[in-house]
């Protein structure tokens, strides 16, 4: 009983593959039927053939910028800002930053503006600090706990992905209704 199924199966999916190649060709008349953007030269030829209303050439739009504000530093906040572009952009340098309410961040710094920084404190997660919510200037750490913590975090991450790679057959066999 199972050879029909797959058989269905694999009839339905040539069936498929077929159908996209031989629909995805455009057909001649609607290639002719697109529209046509007159030139300068053919507009003004235009005008002189007849007095009706001419339409004028579409502008492009432009994205407008808004200024962005800025927010003056205390003297306090332009050396966290000088510390922390001392650090530098550097994957391998970790940074000890401590904020208000007694938080204390470890991590790496992506990317610094003139506003703050943004610190990857995670295997995959990022945070925004402006320097106004520094409480102390960010100082380098060896970070060994965090080297290792986020290692064994990866590690779980490709262990869990292989121990559900035997599964994968059976999810297509189970969608296939077997």
């Amino acid at each position: 009983m199972a050879w029909p199924n797959r058989f269905r199966t694999l009839v339905s999916i040539s069936v498929f593959f077929v159908a996209t190649a031989t629909f995805a060709q455009a057909q001649a008349e609607e290639i002719g039927s697109l529209p046509i953007t007159l030139s300068t030269e053919q507009l003004q030829s235009l005008t002189l053939l007849s007095p009706s209303v001419v339409p004028e050439l579409p502008q492009p739009r432009t994205r407008q910028q808004l200024p962005r504000p800025v927010l003056p530093l205390t003297p306090e906040e332009i050396s966290y800002r000088e510390a922390v572009q001392k650090l530098g952009v550097n994957k391998h340098r970790f940074v000890h930053c401590e904020l208000p309410k007694q938080k204390v961040r470890t991590g790496v710094i992506i990317e610094i503006r003139d506003d703050g920084f943004l610190l990857k404190d995670g295997i995959l997660i990022s945070q925004w600090i402006p320097f106004t919510d520094l409480k102390a200037v960010p100082r380098p750490v060896p970070a060994v706990g965090t080297r290792i913590g986020q290692g064994f975090k990866w590690a779980g991450v490709g262990l869990g992905v292989a121990m559900l790679i035997p599964f994968f057959p059976f999810m297509f066999l189970v969608w296939d209704g077997c």
